[in-house]
């Protein structure tokens, strides 16, 4: 084959292939899976308290989700200032006006939260609910950590604490709270397991620490024989700790805590917590976008409208195992 004969067939392979592409660059032509494949989809997690090691290593999560996936972008935002609806809904709302593809959502209250979240719903953006929920089934699902569980197993270690007797106390932040709630029902429920185990009841801080730590001081001085008390909350946690620690009962006054924060994980090394509960915040970013993800794309047959994630009991017994490193938070 001559040089000549080559070159005209090379010619004309490229001319061909020039046609080619030419019949393709009409939309038409494209299939409907490679125009789905271009689309970036934006969803918004919009946290409890922005600001909370538990949320940003759920943001933490779900943008690892969202890189893995490669066409989600995921925008974190939420009040830095407190768990509460009315600094937490002018959020949502902004983002409601962005109209985006999907919104996961913590609602920090299970009934102020229906109304704004249906409106999300109703403007034609799908809501799901992460770590807490909301009274009225119209997220398309949910997913958060077993929190009648985690009580109960708040209830076990500080029982197991206090060595099987004396009197204990609870501190959580307000009611109303899905999953604090959910924790305080599950470690009164778990006590009644425990005849010499005297339940002082339940106290609320508003989610304020000062408060926190004003009410566990009244707590041991009105109540000589107080043993342990379980916090529902990091804050309520930092509260209790502090005056714990004040008072010079370090490692006496045993402390069971909910959340495992740097701060916490701290404190349980140094003996001042016994016990606390971690939950698994990366895992519920994940799992969440996850789910969005396939609600958007229009696979939504099987999706649940509640996943359970798991949880664990650290103790600095097991605190630095391999098993446990994953449920601390790392903001």
């Amino acid at each position: 084959m001559s040089r000549r004969l080559v070159a005209v067939i090379v010619a004309l392979a490229l001319a061909l292939a020039a046609v080619a592409v030419t019949a393709g660059g009409g939309g038409a032509a494209t299939p409907a899976g490679a125009q789905q494949a271009k689309k970036t989809y934006t969803f918004y997690l919009v946290a409890g308290i922005a600001s909370d090691a538990f949320y940003l290593t759920m943001k933490k999560g779900a943008q690892a989700a969202a890189a893995k996936l490669g066409n989600v972008k995921v925008v974190f935002t939420g009040s830095t200032q407190s768990f509460a609806p009315n600094t937490q809904i002018p959020f949502l709302n902004g983002v409601i006006a962005k109209h985006p593809d999907a919104i996961l959502i913590a609602p920090t209250d299970k009934n102020a939260l229906i109304a704004p979240i249906q409106r999300a719903i109703s403007a034609g953006i799908p809501v799901a609910t992460v770590d807490t929920f909301i009274n009225k089934p119209i997220a398309f699902t949910n997913v958060s950590t077993d929190n009648l569980a985690g009580g109960r197993a708040a209830a076990d270690a500080l029982v197991k604490a206090i060595g099987g007797s004396g009197d204990v106390a609870s501190i959580s932040v307000n009611p109303g709270i899905s999953t604090t709630d959910q924790r305080a029902q599950g470690f009164a429920a778990e006590l009644k397991k425990f005849p010499k185990v005297h339940y002082l009841g339940i106290q609320y801080c508003n989610d304020d620490q000062t408060k926190a730590q004003n009410q566990t001081a009244a707590l041991m001085s009105g109540h000589p024989n107080l043993k342990g008390i379980f916090a529902m909350n990091v804050v309520s946690g930092n509260g209790v700790t502090a005056a714990v620690t004040a008072a010079g009962k370090s490692g006496k006054v045993k402390l069971v805590e909910f959340d495992a924060g740097p701060p916490q994980v701290q404190a349980l090394k140094a003996g001042t917590i016994d016990a606390l509960v971690a939950q698994y915040p990366y895992g519920i970013g994940q799992l969440g976008v996850q789910l969005a993800y396939k609600y958007v794309t229009g696979h939504r047959t099987g999706i649940k409208k509640h996943y359970g994630t798991g949880s664990a009991v650290v103790t600095r017994a097991n605190v630095s195992s391999p098993a446990i490193k994953k449920y601390l938070y790392t903001p």
